[in-house]
């Protein structure tokens, strides 16, 4: 399934199992997320081993899914959503990028576009900061290119 086909299939169990802030942001964000996933389909492989970082309400997450990739999603207050992240088979792990470890192995592409803007400016992400993430293609949020990590060249 391409990006948009994907991001679209999304929105049944937005509407289904989130509330009225994440079927808002589905449709406020979907032209920042729908780039993300093509940069996802451009730089990583069908079937990539996909982190998905600051991810609630997995809303990515559910489309990388739908688009063939084994997700794995990072947030530090995953529960609110939790059912979206089930109904879409995306595996979450709860997690403070500020002062905990990621300890996520063999991603091959991460995916950090909810997250990077809430962090404090002198608390790097520390998986990023210990290069817990290496040799990894980092898809950063588009609209926040101040907060991007250039893309390995290929």
């Amino acid at each position: 399934m391409d990006a948009r086909e994907a991001l679209l299939s999304v929105e049944k169990i937005i509407r289904e199992y989130g509330d009225f802030k994440a079927l808002g942001s589905y449709f406020l964000e979907f032209g920042r997320r729908l780039e993300v996933l093509r940069l996802v389909e451009r730089w990583c492989a069908r079937g990539a081993s996909v982190v998905d970082l600051g991810a609630q309400p997995f809303i990515t997450s559910c489309a990388l899914k739908a688009m063939g990739n084994d997700v794995t999603a990072v947030d530090v207050e995953p529960e609110p959503y939790m059912p979206i992240a089930e109904r879409c088979g995306v595996k979450v792990v709860k997690r403070d990028l500020e002062r905990e470890r990621l300890d996520i192995r063999g991603a091959d592409c991460a995916v950090f576009t909810e997250v990077i803007e809430h962090l404090h400016y002198l608390c790097s992400p520390r998986s990023l900061r210990d290069k817990q993430v290496p040799q990894t293609r980092r898809i950063p949020n588009p609209n926040h290119a101040k907060h991007s990590l250039p893309l390995p060249k290929t």
